[in-house]
């Protein structure tokens, strides 16, 4: 992602943590457009996240630095082939799905660490198929 492009739309969620939505839409070919919504969600790794992901510190600290801090959670959603015409309705539909199906989860307290200690899992399993 360009990391210049300023969000369309930030909402602070119950929990505290920034919800940014990117407009990636993109224009493919005549006036045909790729329309993507990608929503950003920063989590810090506090120690109260990362104490939760494993016993050995050293492999927690791994984890760490090579996703950064603050850990991005991202979720995008698109279509193809979308009308000129349409992508802005188009656009608006795919942000407000995302958000009719999960703003509960993304708003709940446990939210940072349920989805760092995925995060996590998921990296050590890739770590060990590779090692």
């Amino acid at each position: 992602m360009d990391t210049r492009q300023e969000p369309m739309e930030t909402l602070i969620l119950p929990n505290n943590l920034e919800l940014r939505i990117y407009d990636r839409s993109r224009k493919l070919a005549g006036d045909r457009w790729y329309v993507e919504a990608m929503m950003e969600i920063p989590v810090p790794l506090t120690p109260e996240v990362c104490e939760k992901l494993s016993p050995d510190k050293a492999l927690v600290d791994r984890f760490v630095q090579e996703q950064g801090n603050p850990f991005l959670f991202r979720h995008h959603k698109a279509r193809h082939f979308i009308d000129e015409k349409e992508k802005d309705r188009v656009f608006q539909t795919l942000k407000e799905d995302f958000l009719k199906t999960n703003r509960n989860y993304l708003a709940s307290p446990r939210f940072a660490s349920m989805v760092v200690a995925k995060a996590f899992r998921e990296w050590e399993e890739r770590r060990r198929w590779w090692s």
